[in-house]
């Protein structure tokens, strides 16, 4: 029955969990999701376009960051924007 449930429901990210595979996950928990609420206003506050550096939020950020240039990389687009994207 567990192994249903996995396969068909949702699975949900919670940072109790220490995972850092984010792939796997469909959506947050509620905790998790607070969590990142505080997290997005703090880096309002400071003005860091990718939250606080070391965050859960920031990790979170760079990890999305790399899988898109990976994607953009295997689909042969985006050879200019990588050069542009440190500045």
């Amino acid at each position: 029955m567990e192994a249903l449930k996995r396969k068909v429901l949702p699975r949900r990210y919670s940072m109790k969990d220490g995972s850092t595979d984010y792939d796997n996950y469909d959506e947050a928990d509620e905790e998790t999701q607070k969590h990142l609420q505080k997290e997005f206003a703090e880096a309002e506050r400071h003005g860091w376009a990718e939250g606080k550096p070391g965050s859960f939020l920031n990790r979170l950020i760079a990890h999305g960051n790399k899988k898109t240039e990976e994607e953009l990389r295997k689909s042969g687009g985006g050879s200019s924007e990588g050069s542009t994207s440190s500045s």
